[in-house]
């Protein structure tokens, strides 16, 4: 988006207006129907993915949502649902310890794999991750998984152990031990009563190792470092375009290799979903689709230097790069279509963020159209870097 900032200082009022109306035409020419695709492209795996923006509905409101979604993907045989940590801003801000959450969405499904997207391993002990998750993993009968990110917002690190400017080299660390704790290895950590103490970690989770992926936003290397590592990496659309999603992919694939680890890794993908026929998508989703993006752009410096044209055009141009882009909001066809270039970019799983704003009666109205494109999962123990 900061691009589309540099572009639109040098437009007058009257040409910016001029955009926003032929981006609005050409919506509907945007999202035509796509060809048919082969089902044996789109991945396998699909999952649902929550990230709202606590402005968009109460509590109240929220928690129910996820819990009801949760128990119908279950039901329909989706693979996964996925919570994220997020502190102090809207975007994202109903989950601020997704460990409690997921324990609720364990006592309502049986077979729906239950993740941190992400767990923000800075912030946090590698204990209480441990411990929280091993939780929850019992709850669910071994469902458990986590993709850990390095965080990036410096008003997050009010509650960090460890200085900001080191938190990538910290998260790896965390996620060794976390790893460590989890298959029950003794592991030294300082007190500050004086020294260190060993310690083992309870309860014992039902699954010997721990799934574990790497969060990226887009970053090459951060690809390039879950593939060296080992871990699984957990992606989205939000930030890269699909060409380069399949950049990053090789890049993850290449490294996966090179460091000799068997199979070639996993990749999931979280895009935002909403499947209709309906005539008036376009504007059914506008607002819900602006008030999202609004969100997003809030925690960033640039939002700050947009007067209310320029953010109005901004919100609206990449609104419309959702539509007619790698999104699966638009009908049946086009969602499918998506899917296809998902796998062909290297997905192994898609997560289908439903939580951009809508009122939770229509996301819940929207689920069934959006359930049938997924393919009915086994439930077999999936081959997961652990």
């Amino acid at each position: 988006m900061s691009d589309l900032s540099a572009r639109l200082s040098a437009l007058s009022p009257e040409q910016r207006l001029r955009l926003t109306q032929s981006m609005r035409r050409h919506t509907a020419q945007a999202a035509a129907a796509s060809p048919v695709v082969s089902a044996a492209r789109i991945p396998r795996r699909q999952s649902l993915y929550f990230f709202a923006s606590a402005d968009a509905l109460s509590a109240q409101d929220y928690y129910p949502l996820v819990l009801e979604a949760a128990a119908r993907a279950d039901e329909a045989g989706l693979h996964a649902i996925w919570l994220p940590e997020r502190h102090f801003v809207d975007f994202g801000g109903y989950s601020p310890n997704p460990a409690v959450l997921a324990a609720a969405v364990a006592a309502r499904t049986s077979r729906l794999r239950i993740r941190a997207g992400s767990v923000a391993a800075p912030l946090q002990h590698p204990v209480r991750i441990t411990e929280d998750w091993a939780l929850v993993d019992n709850l669910s009968a071994g469902r458990a998984g986590i993709s850990f990110a390095s965080g990036w917002h410096p008003d997050d690190f009010v509650l960090a152990r460890t200085d900001y400017q080191d938190r990538r080299a910290v998260t790896g660390r965390t996620i060794e031990q976390v790893r460590a704790h989890w298959r029950g290895d003794p592991v030294r950590h300082p007190s500050t009563a004086g020294g260190e103490v060993e310690v083992r970690t309870r309860p014992r989770p039902v699954q010997p190792e721990l799934p574990v992926w790497l969060t990226a936003a887009g970053n090459p290397a951060t690809f390039t470092e879950a593939g060296r590592a080992g871990y699984g990496i957990m992606t989205a659309l939000l930030g890269q375009s699909m060409q380069a999603l399949r950049e990053n992919v090789d890049r993850y694939r290449h490294a996966w290799q090179e460091a000799g680890h068997p199979g070639d890794g996993d990749v999931v993908v979280m895009v935002h979903a909403y499947v209709s026929d309906r005539p008036d998508l376009e504007d059914f989703l506008r607002p819900a689709m602006h008030a999202y993006l609004r969100a997003f752009r809030s925690q960033t410096a640039a939002a700050n230097q947009d007067d209310e044209l320029d953010a109005s055009v901004l919100l609206e141009s990449a609104y419309v790069d959702f539509l007619r882009g790698p999104s699966l909001l638009g009908d049946p066809a086009k969602a499918r279509s998506v899917l296809a270039e998902l796998g062909d970019a290297g997905a192994d799983e898609v997560g289908f963020l439903v939580d951009f704003g809508l009122p939770a009666a229509e996301i819940l109205a929207g689920l069934p159209a959006l359930l049938a494109l997924a393919p009915t999962t086994d439930h077999d123990p999936e081959e997961i870097p652990a």
